[in-house]
């Protein structure tokens, strides 16, 4: 015996150049529907109401020879009711079957859009910032480093949730049109030796979701379930596209009613400098995503380098750093790529920036001296800044050098995600007459305004 109210899904297709829904199965007859049982069709906006009725003037059709009742409607009614609408919930109690659009068509057709943009896993606000010049708003930030989240409200009037995103309080986040979030990267980072919690030693065996960072991918599926955004762009590392919480996220999105474009995006095929190579999904609402279009790079280092007048005092040799230069002479042994790329005035690619370049990492990129054989010195903050199309403006640690690199280091090339964002608001709305359709008001129609078949 089936116990009620029942709840499933239909969907709607096509029958004879005409909307169709079929209904079948015996728990109709549970609900008091058996073939040739005599019905009333209700039609509202949004809604298609059938009751038992002694007197109606349609009856329950069956299959199997009477052993399964049928209810099949197949009217251009259903086009009135539900307009673009594909997937019905239907509630089924005794004695009545109301059909409304399913909860997916639902948070597809309410999507929030009011050009604001939420920020999840925030870092320093980069992200923030490429949305900002896109022409959204920023309405709120979840980041629990207070010294990021700190660099971050410096940049940015927002509500701050300076805390990690299982305490973040829902019911307290405003609604925005687009969530942008850039969770930590070391599950999925080749560089991921230590385990940045408990400092031991990676275990390569294991998948990426084994370490303790990898359930922000649900915490991330959470929130936009939560807040229902029109658009969400998430940034992580390239291993992340291909990686079981990567594929997870993806799938999560389309059941939810995204359209999804997904893939490894390197700067330098975009005319930018340095090849801070991210996994980019872009989430959106509207149809027809376009990507930024490729370019080959027009600058040089020359073009951003720092006034070398004052930066003499910089630079080092093989007597000043021999540390340095042993650990190039021993990785250049070995063969395994560790040396530290040397810039020249003409070089057009510059190596990713790390989280720790700023701290003096053997590994990290270095410039060529321009008059001096062997004679070099790390990057300035500001060439960095400027590889990363860091606005002016755009303020970071007063107090450390090395913070304001591992806000660069985490963060994005701000120009291409700039691009990214400004194609997702240029989308037309497909779902604006499923909109129109849900929300708005309209007076009921009839039956004999609006006839069915059954068949």
């Amino acid at each position: 015996m089936t116990t009620f109210p029942r709840i499933s899904t239909t969907t709607i297709g096509r029958h004879k150049d005409a909307p169709r829904v079929w209904i079948e199965g015996r728990y109709l007859s549970d609900a008091g529907f058996q073939p040739s049982t005599r019905i009333a069709v209700e039609v509202k906006k949004q809604q298609v109401v059938i009751r038992l009725a002694k007197d109606g003037p349609r009856v329950v059709s069956s299959k199997r020879q009477g052993q399964i009742p049928v209810l099949d409607l197949n009217s251009a009614a259903l086009t009135e009711a539900f307009g673009p609408i594909t997937t019905l919930q239907v509630h089924i109690a005794v004695g009545k079957i109301t059909l409304t659009p399913s909860q997916t068509d639902i948070f597809r057709a309410t999507r929030c859009r009011n050009g604001k943009e939420g920020s999840i896993f925030s870092g320093g606000g980069l992200l923030t910032e490429a949305a900002r010049l896109a022409g959204y708003q920023p309405a709120f930030a979840i980041e629990v480093d207070p010294q990021y989240a700190n660099i971050y409200e410096k940049n940015h009037d927002v509500q701050m949730f300076n805390l990690s995103v299982e305490d973040a309080p829902l019911d307290q986040l405003p609604p925005v049109e687009l969530i942008t979030l850039g969770p930590p990267c070391e599950p999925y980072s080749v560089a991921r030796r230590r385990d940045k919690i408990t400092g031991a030693k990676r275990d390569r065996s294991l998948p990426p979701e084994a370490h303790p960072f990898s359930d922000l991918t649900i915490w991330a599926a959470h929130f936009i379930r939560k807040l229902n955004p029109a658009t969400v762009v998430i940034e992580q590392a390239p291993g992340y596209l291909t990686s079981g919480a990567g594929y997870m996220i993806q799938h999560f999105l389309k059941r939810a009613g995204y359209a999804v474009e997904a893939r490894v995006l390197d700067p330098r095929d975009y005319g930018e400098l340095t090849g801070r190579r991210r996994t980019v999904i872009v989430a959106h609402s509207g149809s027809h995503f376009q990507w930024p279009q490729p370019s080959r790079a027009t600058q040089t280092f020359a073009d951003i380098r720092d006034d070398e007048s004052v930066l003499q005092d910089q630079y080092f040799t093989a007597e000043t750093k021999p540390w340095l230069i042993n650990h190039w002479n021993t990785q250049i042994a070995k063969g395994n790529g560790f040396a530290s790329t040397q810039i020249s005035d003409d070089s057009t690619s510059v190596p990713c920036i790390t989280k720790r370049y700023l701290a003096g990492q053997g590994t990290g990129a270095v410039v060529k001296h321009m008059i001096i054989d062997n004679c070099w010195r790390w990057l300035t903050l500001n060439e960095i800044r400027k590889l990363h199309r860091i606005p002016d403006s755009y303020q970071l640690s007063d107090s450390s050098k090395t913070l304001s690199g591992e806000i660069i280091g985490q963060g994005v090339i701000v120009s291409l995600f700039t691009k990214i964002i400004e194609a997702t608001k240029s989308l037309g709305n497909v779902q604006t007459h499923i909109h129109n359709a849900i929300t708005a008001e309209d007076p009921n129609l009839t039956l004999t305004q609006l006839g069915f078949s059954f068949s």
